[in-house]
């Protein structure tokens, strides 16, 4: 099968057999990562008239699969010109390819115990760049913050282990050093 004719559905057929084939986060993640790079090169599966755009959170998200225990969610971001995230974790593995645009991830590390409810204290120790074919991965604990710099809508291809709004994640507010509960809008 050619780069161009790797289909939407062959990816989540693929997804489907790695994740019943390995437990381990950090494999999945890792097989996964070079399918949606592939994905990524034909963009035909891309339906633009369902695109939407939530201007409260500031970028919208298209479901494009997700299993009936919300397990193995597909998501098509569009994220808004100058907005992103708060930083937060996913409480599940995730792989995101850049279909269009550039989007800028911060990445932080907890530096506190966890232990007081609604206090969190983070170090940032990175940034990288997501561009159109790069591919990233997070695992449950990671935490990171992601924003579109650009002057047009940028789009990104997310799969997660779990649909994001069924996993307990968190975002932080550095300024107040708080956590919270994170869910978003999805179409």
């Amino acid at each position: 099968m050619s780069e161009e004719t790797y289909t939407l559905a062959n990816y989540i057929d693929d997804l489907k057999r790695i994740s019943a084939e390995e437990s381990d986060h950090e494999v999945v993640v890792e097989k996964l990562k070079p399918l949606a790079e592939r994905l990524g090169v034909n963009r035909d599966w891309i339906e633009r008239d369902k695109i939407t755009y939530n201007h409260e959170q500031g970028f919208g998200i298209q479901l494009l699969h997700e299993e009936p225990n919300h397990d193995l969610a597909v998501f098509l971001f569009s994220w808004l010109p100058n907005r992103g995230t708060l930083p937060h974790n996913h409480k599940t593995w995730a792989v995101v390819v850049g279909l269009e645009g550039e989007e800028k991830e911060v990445h932080f590390e907890r530096v506190d115990d966890g232990s007081k409810p609604g206090h969190a204290e983070l170090k940032r120790t990175g940034d990288w760049t997501l561009t159109s074919g790069a591919v990233t991965a997070c695992l449950p604990e990671d935490i990171h913050s992601v924003w579109n710099h650009g002057e047009e809508v940028s789009l990104s291809l997310h799969t997660y282990g779990k649909h994001i709004n069924y996993t307990g994640r968190s975002e932080f507010d550095l300024e107040q050093n708080a956590e919270r509960p994170y869910t978003v809008a999805v179409d």
